[in-house]
């Protein structure tokens, strides 16, 4: 079992890269924007890179999403100890956000009396390619034990649920879901930008030092002849 919101298996396909950028508010967003604008050496430097980009990417696109708590389970943890994300994407029917909202709430109080083990994140979509109707649930992992374990949490919650809530489950996920895929993502140190604080909590993966040689051996002296 993936993401428990999903019901769905790993989607296995071209090679992609996420980059996370977070802010408080939109108006926060807007003052970091003015920021890199009056940082004439910072934008020459993102303008030379988006032009690399343009070699080497198939494609590219960008996504507001606003967080979501009422739909999100025990999402607050320390971010920086994690290496992977279940990410799951939700296409809701439209008109149907009432179901939606029933589904979600099932998942939250059925998980939340089944099982300590299980989390996840939940936004929605605001601007971009996804606008509206799109929810993005992101679940962190700490190791890909934690997908074994996802297995016998979605037995627990089944139990909890028993066979009329199981039902009811099936019920409203085809009445309000459209489409849904669910991929794992594995943390890059390489390409992430955190801060110092943040790479404090595991040095050795966050900020690695360079692997340096083996120093040359010095040549043994001949005895004289």
């Amino acid at each position: 079992m993936a993401h428990p919101l999903s019901g769905h298996g790993f989607h296995v396909g071209p090679t992609a890269s996420l980059f996370f950028t977070a802010y408080d508010s939109f108006a926060a967003w807007e003052k970091d924007n003015k920021a890199v604008e009056k940082n004439a050496t910072l934008s020459a430097a993102l303008d030379r890179a988006a032009v690399a980009d343009g070699d080497l990417l198939t494609s590219a696109d960008g996504s507001v999403l606003t967080y979501r708590e009422d739909y999100s389970l025990r999402p607050n943890v320390n971010i920086a100890q994690y290496r992977y994300f279940e990410i799951s994407r939700f296409v809701v029917r439209q008109g149907h956000e009432k179901d939606w909202d029933a589904l979600v709430k099932i998942y939250l109080d059925g998980y939340g009396k089944a099982t300590q083990n299980v989390r996840w994140a939940t936004y929605s979509s605001q601007y971009g390619q996804d606008n509206g109707g799109v929810y993005i649930v992101l679940t962190p992992l700490k190791s890909l034990a934690e997908v074994d374990g996802e297995m016998a949490d979605g037995k627990k919650f089944e139990a909890q649920l028993g066979d009329d809530g199981m039902k009811r489950l099936a019920e409203l996920t085809a009445a309000c879901v459209e489409s849904t895929q669910t991929n794992l993502f594995a943390f890059s140190p390489k390409l992430s930008y955190v801060s110092d604080d943040w790479a404090k909590t595991d040095p050795s993966f966050w900020k690695p030092k360079p692997a340096t040689g083996a120093p040359a051996k010095k040549p043994e002296a001949k005895p004289a002849q």
